[in-house]
């Protein structure tokens, strides 16, 4: 697996919050950047809208249909990855 960016893991963190503020009876860690946001079940389909609403809000990344591609969701850090990359950056 490769190496997040310093950005790539800021956001991976605040995608690792989120999951976590949904899923209070999660153990930590049991939600890592290699998790599926397909098939672990930890986030439901408004749960997914409501993640890409809010980091589209806090690192400035447009929410439309790039931003519900499947390999998105393959795992956290590719999250991560395709929403730094998409950030809008002064």
């Amino acid at each position: 697996m490769a190496v997040l960016s310093p950005s790539e893991a800021a956001v991976r963190e605040a995608i690792l919050a989120f999951v976590a503020s949904r899923n209070p009876g999660i153990a930590p860690g049991a939600v890592t950047g290699a998790t599926s946001l397909v098939t672990s079940d930890v986030l439901d389909s408004i749960g997914v809208l409501d993640l890409l609403m809010e980091l589209g809000e806090r690192f400035d990344v447009p929410v439309d249909e790039e931003s519900f591609a499947l390999p998105n969701f393959e795992s956290v850090d590719a999250l991560a990855r395709s929403i730094d990359g998409r950030r809008v950056r002064a």
